[in-house]
């Protein structure tokens, strides 16, 4: 038999092949040597959530007090459950702030926000001066409201003097 760690490493590509057991699902059946591709076991260990990207543009991130900025669009009969999150601050000459934290919600208006609608936040007066930080959301326990999209936002000020964009990354599945 081959010594595994003898071979070079390279970088998988999803058409690339890896070597395993398929178990049968019944006690009857015998475990058999197959081969499985690389996007089929990417395809496997994603299932059951969706990650998506928004892009927020300056003008977008100034009006964060008064307009929350919808990143799912809400499904019916679903709830959506946060599962991980972070922005990453995209700057163009000067820092992201904010004085309040940065929340992802079930409520397009934040200044009416209930501690029991916000799914994540990040606490205040994180701020980026150089472009490379990034905020991570911390989920939290709350009760998502049926059909609702989800909404980014923060309470108070958000600044930016200098234009660039936040990317806000959500993981989420619908319950």
């Amino acid at each position: 038999m081959a010594i595994a760690n003898s071979y070079p490493m390279g970088t998988p590509k999803s058409g690339d092949l890896l070597l395993g057991t398929s178990v049968p699902l019944t006690p009857e059946g015998k475990p058999t040597t197959r081969n499985f591709s690389i996007s089929d076991v990417t395809t496997l260990a994603t299932q059951g959530y969706v990650e998506v990207t928004k892009v927020i543009s300056n003008a977008e991130w100034i009006a964060l007090p008064t307009t929350g900025i919808a990143v799912i669009p809400g499904v019916a009969s679903k709830r959506i459950q946060v599962l991980s999150a972070y922005a990453r601050f995209n700057y163009a000459t000067p820092s992201f702030f904010f004085s309040s934290d940065l929340v992802l919600t079930s409520s397009a208006v934040l200044s009416t926000l209930t501690s029991d609608s916000i799914q994540a936040r990040v606490p205040q007066d994180f701020e980026d001066i150089d472009g490379d930080d990034l905020a991570i959301l911390g989920p939290e326990a709350c009760t998502p409201s049926l059909g609702a999209p989800l909404y980014f936002g923060t309470l108070s000020t958000a600044t930016n003097s200098g234009g660039g964009t936040v990317s806000i990354t959500v993981r989420y599945t619908l319950i």
